[in-house]
């Protein structure tokens, strides 16, 4: 039994894969952050090692102990992670995978399984791969241990080079549809009023709305965004660069905060351009319909236009380890302002 809601074309390439006398041995699977990519890895990890009939049955030892975590032949590597190198045990302050960390995945799958199936790597956020990480990986990726899967998971697949691509079956994982999710939602106990507020700022994403359920403070955080997204559209300038002062320093999570918000106005400014135009089918931020007629007549499409591509642009930015403060800084001088025609 599949833990995965929705994405119902990827299980059933996953199923064929299962019974297939050629199991690819790397795969990338594809998709925004929180839609369920790493779910679905789980369980074809489970699946893979499965001791009953139809897999994965999620009650033999085998899937209950990769579900949980504790399997020993289930390795998830991720920005942070530890490695072998004796001068540094981990990188928890990285945001990135490194080399050393893929060093010791190449040792692990050497291994002979422990319990007698496969060996299966996951690769969480592989688009952080370093060139350098990347290159190591290849022969790995191209002729891995007998018996062995790896698993990668992206959610900017532009980001790794053609030669780790080339070596992967890609299985795209697109945002779930909204009445799967509502639905998924008022099931686990969320009223409906929250259950729609979540769905909407979901994006599609399953799991992110499941996470968002347990732990309210991510939905608080995008209302956050979105009201700041107001606020500075409004401010004059000297209120829009104190913003952006904000991202002075070093300190840990900062870009990924920032990274985060720039998403929220991504599609905050989408749906001002879309309710503009006159349009309101598709808007990401339904909830929101009413500030969004207003805002939607107060600029000029171009200038939405201009705006959405710096914002691209500034992560990119932020990806690269541009300084966040000069980043934000040009950013906000290219806010819209009000259409006074």
């Amino acid at each position: 039994m599949w833990n995965v809601i929705g994405h119902e074309k990827a299980i059933e390439a996953l199923d064929r894969a299962l019974t297939s006398d050629r199991l690819p041995h790397a795969w990338l699977f594809t998709g925004p952050e929180g839609v369920g990519k790493l779910t679905a890895a789980l369980d074809f990890a489970a699946a893979l090692n499965c001791t009953s009939g139809e897999r994965p049955c999620g009650d033999c030892q085998a899937c209950r102990a990769t579900r949980s975590g504790n399997h020993p032949d289930i390795e998830i590597m991720a920005p942070g992670g530890i490695c072998d190198e004796p001068e540094h045990r981990d990188h928890s302050d990285s945001r990135d995978l490194r080399i050393c960390q893929v060093r010791r995945l190449e040792k692990l799958l050497s291994l002979s399984p422990y319990a007698g199936g496969r060996r299966v790597a996951i690769v969480d956020s592989a688009d952080t791969l370093h060139a350098e990480a990347a290159n190591a990986f290849l022969k790995t990726l191209e002729e891995p241990p007998a018996g062995s899967v790896i698993i990668l998971l992206a959610e900017r697949e532009e980001r790794l080079p053609d030669t780790v691509l080339s070596r992967c079956q890609k299985l795209p994982f697109r945002p779930v549809d909204r009445e799967t999710i509502l639905e998924t939602l008022i099931d686990r106990g969320a009223d409906p009023d929250e259950a729609v507020a979540i769905t909407a700022a979901s994006r599609g994403r399953i799991g992110w709305a499941l996470q968002a359920l347990d732990d309210p403070s991510l939905l608080d955080e995008r209302t956050e965004m979105l009201d700041e997204a107001v606020r500075l559209a409004h401010a004059g300038r000297f209120e829009r660069f104190a913003w952006a002062k904000q991202a002075e320093g070093r300190a840990q999570g900062l870009r990924e905060r920032y990274l985060r918000e720039l998403t929220v106005w991504e599609n905050w400014w989408r749906d001002v351009l879309l309710f503009g135009s006159g349009a309101s089918e598709g808007a990401e931020n339904s909830d929101r319909e009413s500030q969004l007629r207003d805002e939607g007549r107060l600029y000029a499409a171009s200038d939405i236009v201009a705006f959405l591509r710096t914002l691209g642009q500034t992560r990119e930015y932020l990806y690269a380890n541009v300084d966040p403060q000069l980043a934000l800084e040009n950013l906000i001088l290219l806010l819209p302002r009000k259409d006074t025609r």
